[in-house]
């Protein structure tokens, strides 16, 4: 199994979090690269998978300030020589696809191939409304409205343009939303017709392509976080991408497993039971469980309830065929109960671990991060135990 670091990040010690608009104190957020960078230079010294920054605006309440994952994947991973860096995720819809294409090259070129890209439809309306006025799209819980809809749209559309960027030397595309190049794009350069392409004998341009390509080859892996439904699973089974399932219910998990081994032997691609698969909880491994859930109950026992519940969040839980109404926040024992919380003793999780891989075998495990509210002091114990007496038992 593959072990990759999540960090939103969050800004702010719990205190200072309750206190209000911890996000835009300066210090707090130069104490949270502080941080994390000692704590990605150390899980890169102990030997984790990759660690990983999402995508989210406008948070001054400091709860998970990461605006752009791809500065983040850069900066961190320049201070590193084997971890891998990536996004989980940017959120397609909301970017152009071009640029983005150009950025993750070059963010591979960078690091050298030590790189994956997050993709996500977006769901946080607060910036997704906002910065999506750009295409006509908001953000969405998968609630098949009309905004859902143009979301999803936009998310296929610019996925394959994306693909095209990546892996032609010069491409076209049309669809609803994008016409590349645009019809009737005058340039007659004698330098394109020299030494590119793309440019027909009467000097109009009929393809572009983004230079660089990705440093691997075809392109950086591909993750999608964090999948619900049937259809996602599916769609990234035919892809070869990894899904990052979120829920908890474990008939539901073997359903999605299923379904995508299935799917993805039809494309072509025979992957085992919970390969290219990965599973997301909150993590805290310390010598005294008790403690563990102490400040795991001030990290995601606290974030959750306040911030991710009351978006809709408390649907990962569901257990398979039930109808009934998710409470609107919950606590952090709900939390536990719910089996989200991968917390407590080297010898508790390794427990939940070996529930985790005899049921779904995943080949990713995706561990939530919470500096901040966390003292750095107990997250590097946690990362130094989770290194020598959790991942040892459960590495490929």
């Amino acid at each position: 199994m593959k072990f990759v670091l999540f960090y939103l990040p969050s800004v702010g010690t719990y205190d200072q979090t309750h206190k209000g608009m911890a996000g835009i104190n300066k210090q707090n957020y130069q104490n949270m690269l502080w941080q994390v960078k000692k704590q990605i230079e150390a899980a890169d010294e102990m030997g984790y998978w990759g660690a990983a920054f999402t995508e989210h605006h406008f948070h001054i309440e400091g709860l998970e300030q990461s605006n752009n994952p791809i500065l983040l994947s850069l900066y961190f991973g320049q201070n590193t020589k084997n971890i891998r860096v990536g996004q989980m995720a940017n959120v397609l819809p909301f970017q152009n696809p071009l640029r983005l294409a150009e950025d993750l090259a070059m963010l591979d070129h960078m690091m050298k191939g030590r790189t994956f890209v997050g993709l996500a439809r977006g769901y946080q309306k607060r910036w997704a409304d906002v910065l999506g006025q750009t295409y006509g799209v908001g953000g969405t819980m998968s609630d098949k409205s009309e905004i859902d809809m143009k979301n999803n749209a936009l998310f296929y559309e610019h996925y394959e343009i994306l693909k095209k960027a990546w892996t032609t030397d010069t491409f076209s595309h049309k669809s609803e939303h994008w016409t590349i190049p645009p019809d009737d794009l005058h340039f007659g350069h004698d330098a394109v017709a020299q030494f590119g392409q793309g440019m027909d004998e009467d000097g109009y341009i009929r393809e572009i392509g983004i230079a660089p390509k990705p440093y691997q080859d075809p392109h950086p892996p591909i993750f999608q976080p964090f999948s619900f439904s049937e259809s996602t699973f599916k769609f990234c089974a035919r892809e070869g991408i990894t899904p990052f399932a979120l829920s908890t219910c474990e008939e539901t998990l073997t359903d999605l497993f299923r379904v995508y081994q299935e799917e993805a032997a039809e494309a072509g691609h025979n992957f085992d039971f919970g390969q290219n698969i990965g599973i997301f909880r909150d993590t805290l491994v310390l010598r005294d469980g008790d403690e563990a859930h102490y400040h795991a109950s001030r990290g995601n026992g606290f974030v959750w309830p306040e911030w991710f519940a009351p978006i809709g969040f408390n649907e990962a839980f569901r257990k398979k065929g039930s109808t009934e109404k998710m409470p609107p926040k919950g606590d952090y024992q709900y939390l536990r109960d719910s089996g989200f919380e991968f917390v407590g003793t080297p010898d508790d999780v390794n427990r939940q671990i070996e529930r985790m891989v005899k049921l779904h075998n995943p080949e990713y495990f995706l561990m939530w991060q919470y500096p901040g509210p966390i003292p750095h002091d107990v997250m590097m114990r946690n990362l130094e135990l989770w290194a020598t007496e959790v991942m040892p038992n459960w590495m490929d």
